[in-house]
């Protein structure tokens, strides 16, 4: 092969969406490749860039500024088009996406590739059955309460393994298996070089980008979470992008969860695997509190149930863990008269009062009077939560220190609560700092329920199986999650009960598929302060529905067909100024 002369070269600029050529000088031609990372000048600027294409065509008496400067080594070239997919299918910025392919530290040489699976430990032989099918989407149904290593240890088996999963806590326990079963096992994106070296990868969404020469399986452990998608345009799923990676190398892509996805199952070749006889044993015991019984009027967190149930498991020396909702969640309106939530009659949101008096669903935007749908009162009531205000309570309750845990809140060493504290409570965050518990208490779990989210159903499922974990399954007599709830015989708490998630399935896919929501049919919504213009700029097309603006000033798009909108997407010019841009995003406000 002839030594290069020029490269194409994507700029990492926010507003510039194009490639430029440049010349390679004599001293880095031996170091210039497709993904090479380069320093390039651009408008009298030095700016970083990926070369896309070595000597593309060039016009003849074009004189090309050279390239100042090789940096390492980027994404590979199918990597690259994996990243292009990418950018189409959730309508990015390429080098949006190419950045979580490009190592933080830089890497300048290749280093042999050498796979070096399992010595030791035993894998799962479910989803080793699964893995040896060979290319296609299988979907591993996981109890609540097992050991996830397995899994990954199944993967290694079979050469280069790419293992991604949601929470960094699970990615550590993973990554220290396979070290310990003697696999090759690099931690994403900090050993680049050793994922180059044919080492099973192992790490967050973002290793789905991960360069790995002798891929032989991908696994996506927890594929429910909603940490697998990225938040900030593109908001890209590394369970869909891990499945397109694995269709494009012809390798098997294993789909793990006790609860599989709507959009697992329909991207599957077959219908899901139970990987135990007795799944519905390996849910944890949920105890319901019924709070329109238990207390009628009041707004506190803690109902006398639950008051009594910590102080028994705090009596015999076990921990407890309390959960309220995350920040950010929408108010709550409780009726006064009987104590149920107000929610909406046809989606069954979250609703709030607007400045006319009305009811007002802040997920489909059907209104109502304000009027409780149980008992005809008009007296509603704003429950407010916070994690302050309960840890102060729960502290008087227990007489003893309670810690607080929010996401944001100071790591210690291990990313863990230590053992010797008794009562936490926090967000979410607090499962996943925390090994084991007695009990876990989700205070407020209408919150969650009723949250104007078309997949609230499946994170609040999600939510009792992170809770599940800490206390353990009921066929091993481990200890108990306890939920207060108006709502007592809501689907997602019948279907955690019984262990058995099937026919929320099936109800939560003919909602999708009635209100027009993802995976039913494909949405975009825009918004910011280009909104108006990029709106104006794509035209009207039949099959595309736009819903919009709101009072939020964003539009809504809508299609039953994805490729239809996401060409339509890919047209338009972008506009100057701040653009919101999120394809299938968890969340539209």
């Amino acid at each position: 092969m002839s030594a290069p002369t020029s490269v194409s070269v994507l700029v990492d600029v926010p507003a510039i969406d194009r490639a430029f050529d440049y010349a390679v000088p004599e001293q880095f031609v031996d170091r210039v490749e497709v993904g090479s990372v380069v320093r390039v000048s651009l408008a009298g600027r030095r700016v970083d860039g990926w070369v896309l294409e070595v000597d593309p065509p060039t016009p003849p008496g074009v004189t090309l500024q050279p390239i100042l400067q090789v940096s390492g080594i980027g994404p590979s070239s199918d990597v690259i088009d994996l990243c292009g997919w990418v950018a189409w299918r959730w309508a990015g910025r390429l080098a949006s996406v190419l950045r979580h392919g490009t190592p933080d530290r830089r890497v300048h040489s290749r280093p042999p590739i050498h796979p070096r699976p399992p010595a030791r430990g035993i894998p799962d032989p479910v989803a080793l059955d699964l893995f040896r099918r060979g290319p296609g989407t299988w979907v591993l149904e996981w109890p609540v309460d097992a050991d996830l290593a397995p899994v990954a240890l199944a993967a290694a088996s079979l050469g280069q393994a790419l293992v991604v999963a949601g929470a960094a806590d699970t990615v550590t326990a993973v990554g220290t298996a396979l070290r310990r079963s003697g696999a090759a096992a690099a931690r994403w994106n900090r050993d680049f070089s050793a994922a180059l070296g044919g080492a099973t990868v192992v790490g967050g969404r973002g290793a789905v980008f991960a360069p790995t020469p002798a891929l032989a399986a991908v696994v996506v452990i927890d594929e429910h979470d909603p940490r697998l998608q990225q938040e900030e345009s593109p908001t890209w799923n590394a369970r869909e992008v891990a499945i397109e990676r694995a269709r494009r190398a012809g390798v098997p892509c294993v789909l793990v969860s006790p609860i599989p996805t709507l959009e697992a199952r329909r991207a599957a070749s077959a219908p899901p695997v139970p990987a135990a006889a007795d799944m519905a044993g390996s849910w944890p015991r949920l105890e319901i509190v019924d709070r329109r019984e238990e207390d009628r009027g009041r707004t506190g967190l803690f109902s006398p149930t639950l008051v009594e149930r910590i102080r028994t498991v705090r009596a015999s020396g076990e921990r407890v863990v309390c959960v309220v909702n995350r920040t950010g969640r929408a108010r709550l309106l409780a009726c006064r008269s009987c104590g149920t939530v107000a929610a909406c009659e046809r989606c069954g949101a979250v609703v709030r009062q607007d400045e006319a008096g009305l009811l007002v669903c802040l997920r489909c935007g059907d209104t109502r009077p304000l009027v409780c749908a149980a008992c005809g009162s008009t007296a509603l009531s704003n429950l407010r939560p916070g994690v302050t205000t309960v840890r102060e309570q729960l502290e008087a309750l227990v007489r003893e220190p309670v810690i607080a845990v929010t996401g944001g809140s100071r790591r210690t060493p291990g990313d863990a609560i230590a053992d010797n504290v008794g009562v936490v409570v926090g967000t979410e965050a607090v499962l996943h700092r925390i090994h084991a518990a007695g009990l876990v208490a989700l205070l407020d779990v209408d919150a969650e329920l009723l949250a104007p989210r078309y997949r609230a159903a499946e994170e609040s499922l999600g939510l009792i199986v992170a809770a599940g974990r800490l206390v353990g399954g009921r066929r091993h007599g481990g200890g108990t999650v306890l939920v207060q709830t108006r709502d007592p015989e809501h689907q997602v708490l019948r279907a955690a009960a019984a262990g058995d998630p099937s026919d929320l399935v099936e109800s939560t896919w003919r909602e999708r598929e009635a209100l027009g929501d993802p995976p039913a049919a494909t949405i975009a919504v825009v918004g910011r302060e280009a909104a108006p213009a990029f709106m104006e700029r794509l035209a009207p097309i039949e099959g595309i529905e736009r819903l919009g603006p709101d009072a939020s000033g964003q539009w809504l798009l809508r299609s039953w067909d994805q490729r239809l909108l996401l060409d339509a997407l890919a047209q338009v010019e972008r506009p100057s100024g701040r653009l919101r841009l999120w394809v299938d995003p968890l969340r539209t406000g």
